[in-house]
């Protein structure tokens, strides 16, 4: 083999290595430890090359991250819509060819910055990664520093920065190691004097980041110690799709009123059941839910349930993804309906100026609601609802959330995703939102996988996938406010600014290279 064929094959295995070990790094099996060695070998290589042939080095490695993480598009796309598994995996390869382009990008400035910004060029280009994940308009918020979530003494830094601050550091690392290489082959050499700065400002950002996680931590702590408490039981009745329809609406109630007696002969403390997204039908009131009533008003107990509701709008079935309080008297309270609906599964982009679109299979079609509500609950919960993929998105969350709310309550049907990955890693994204808002949250998955997380958005209880179980754990309902929940995205915003003013100092300066040649 000849060399420049040899370096040519160690490149691509260093860029496919670095995408396809991401599916390590994030769950199920959370090897974060790995994240910044997974990325350096892409990142050298990315450092070598310039132009066109680093935008689509960097596109490689996004592509083969995005189809190692979320290879479970495919099968999904292929129940929930019933195409065939061809179609299945071309919506992925789109997918990843689309949410990998930010890699792309994101190589091809790399060179740039680094031509400006001399002995400082990793720090430059982790601010850069940063701006371009930030900017990237992703379907799931998948950042690189989620992988930290299961290590408060470090994650809480998001409680500050947001999650990108935590992206930050990774890649910081990951370039540093590139530096080290590089120094080690005698290209790019830093000088004694760069190296001690580099190792002050990372040691500078590591203790800022233990000391701002040490710090929230002892205030959650002060905060749970006087927080009254209440026991939840968590209803996971294990009803997938097809089981679903067999048991019909009246069924698949009583379902969860046997499981939760059941529950409550075991332990009578509990305060209040949680039941998954569309447990009950139509509406509470229906004759169907009848048994759920019957339930409450012998155990005294508050139900919080998602609802499938269907309501005639000017003589049309309407359909809405709503959430409902059943008061202790057997009497309905306060209503959600969820406000950000999942694109391609609950409603279908352009429909309105396209018709010819509400006829692809698969798509369902629900209103939408108008805001995040505060429920009335009689415990010392201020919670509200968040259906599904709401419980993802960072900045909805963080500006829609009631300010009384002191627990997030998460409910959701994955069944769709089937035994894959996918119900780990929508569990770890929720998560993050306790974390970066110091708020408990509650999490009810039909078939998986719910669970309890504390303010510090450490996952303390949680159930196993596609088993029937309730979980019961005591939850002391508590809002710890944080610097990122009251101003957000700060930190991704300074580094678009740090970085783009780099760029066009290193493009202008690489014009006046030119002229000069040119001259």
């Amino acid at each position: 083999m000849s060399p420049v064929r040899r370096k040519t094959l160690l490149a691509l295995t260093a860029l496919l290595s670095s995408g396809v070990v991401q599916s390590l790094i994030f769950p199920p099996l959370n090897y974060y430890w790995l994240h910044p060695w997974a990325l350096a070998p892409g990142f050298y290589v990315l450092s070598q090359l310039r132009g066109r042939r680093a935008f689509f080095a960097g596109w490689l490695i996004g592509i083969t991250a995005h189809v190692a993480c979320f290879y479970w598009i495919a099968e999904t796309v292929t129940r929930f819509a019933g195409v065939s598994p061809v179609l299945g995996v071309l919506a992925l390869v789109l997918f990843a060819a689309f949410e990998g382009l930010y890699f792309g990008v994101f190589g091809w400035g790399l060179g740039y910055l680094r031509s400006i910004s001399g002995a400082a060029w990793p720090f430059a280009g982790a601010a850069w990664f940063v701006t371009c994940e930030f900017l990237n308009p992703q379907l799931f918020p998948f950042y690189q520093g989620v992988a930290l979530y299961r290590v408060p003494e470090l994650f809480l830094v998001s409680s500050v920065t947001g999650i990108l601050g935590v992206t930050f550091q990774f890649v910081l690392l990951s370039l540093l190691l590139v530096a080290v290489v590089e120094q080690y082959q005698g290209i790019g050499r830093l000088t004694r004097r760069a190296w001690i700065g580099s190792g002050l400002a990372v040691a500078l950002i590591s203790l800022a980041t233990v000391g701002i996680s040490a710090w929230q931590i002892q205030r959650i702590e002060a905060a749970e110690a006087q927080a009254p408490s209440m026991r939840i039981a968590i209803v996971q009745p294990n009803l997938g799709v097809l089981a679903r329809r067999k048991l019909g609406t009246i069924g698949a109630a009583q379902r969860h009123v046997e499981q939760s007696r059941a529950a409550l002969a075991q332990d009578p403390e509990i305060d209040v059941f949680l039941w998954s997204e569309g447990a009950l039908r139509n509406s509470p009131a229906d004759p169907g839910n009848a048994a759920v009533f019957d339930f409450i008003r012998e155990s005294g107990r508050e139900i919080w349930t998602g609802v499938r509701t269907v309501e005639k709008v000017d003589g049309q079935d309407t359909f809405f993804n709503t959430a409902y309080l059943l008061r202790r008297d057997g009497t309905v309270g306060q209503r959600y309906d969820k406000v950000r609906l999942l694109p391609l599964g609950e409603y279908m982009p352009f429909e309105d100026q396209l018709p010819v679109l509400g006829r692809v299979p698969g798509v369902s079609h629900f209103e939408a609601g108008d805001d995040l509500v505060l429920l009335d609950s009689e415990t010392p919960a201020r919670t509200s609802f968040l259906i599904c993929y709401e419980a993802i998105l960072r900045e909805f969350v963080r500006t829609r959330l009631p300010e009384q709310t002191n627990l997030m309550t998460n409910v959701t049907f994955d069944d769709w995703f089937g035994d894959t990955s996918c119900p780990s890693q929508h569990l770890m994204l929720a998560a993050n939102r306790s974390a970066e808002l110091g708020i408990p949250m509650v999490r009810a998955a039909t078939t998986g996988i719910s669970a309890f997380v504390d303010a510090r958005g450490v996952i303390t209880h949680q159930s196993v996938l596609f088993t029937q179980e309730n979980l019961v754990a005591d939850v002391r309902p508590i809002h710890v406010p944080t610097f990122y929940g009251a101003v957000g995205d700060w930190f991704p915003w300074g580094a678009v600014l740090i970085s783009l003013s780099l760029l066009m100092l290193a493009v202008r300066q690489n014009k006046k290279q030119r002229r000069s040649a040119e001259g």
